[in-house]
């Protein structure tokens, strides 16, 4: 099992912002390439998003996490930058905690809280 210290370490500070339809923020995978076959539940206070409100972008492929599986999964190289996308309501400006659930081909399910700015 990988410490949640260790896991808050994939966010990207800084990276958290509002889109037109929800928000975004940066994960780069500094532990150990992987295969991702899961994404989600994200929250945000008391507001939880499911995989099939989270759209990840690795490299140049975009995938919900709806679509995401063990028969459907995403290579996540160490070094590699990637985005996530979560539909939904804005964030407010401040600060935010965000619970990421991700799982893994080799590990199972991670779970990581991460702290930031949203403007």
């Amino acid at each position: 099992m990988i410490p949640s210290f260790l896991l808050a370490k994939l966010y990207v500070k800084g990276s958290l912002k509002n889109t037109s339809s929800g928000f975004e923020f940066d994960l780069k995978n500094i532990i150990d390439s992987t295969m991702l076959i899961g994404i989600g539940p994200i929250c945000v206070g008391e507001k939880i998003y499911e995989a099939d409100a989270i759209e990840m972008t690795v490299a140049d492929r975009t995938i919900t996490g709806a679509e995401l599986s063990r028969s459907n999964p995403v290579p996540v190289r160490i070094g590699v930058l990637f985005k996530v996308s979560v539909s939904g309501n804005h964030l407010e400006a401040g600060e935010q905690k965000i619970s990421l659930t991700a799982t893994t081909s080799d590990i199972g399910k991670i779970k990581f809280d991460i702290t930031d700015h949203a403007e």
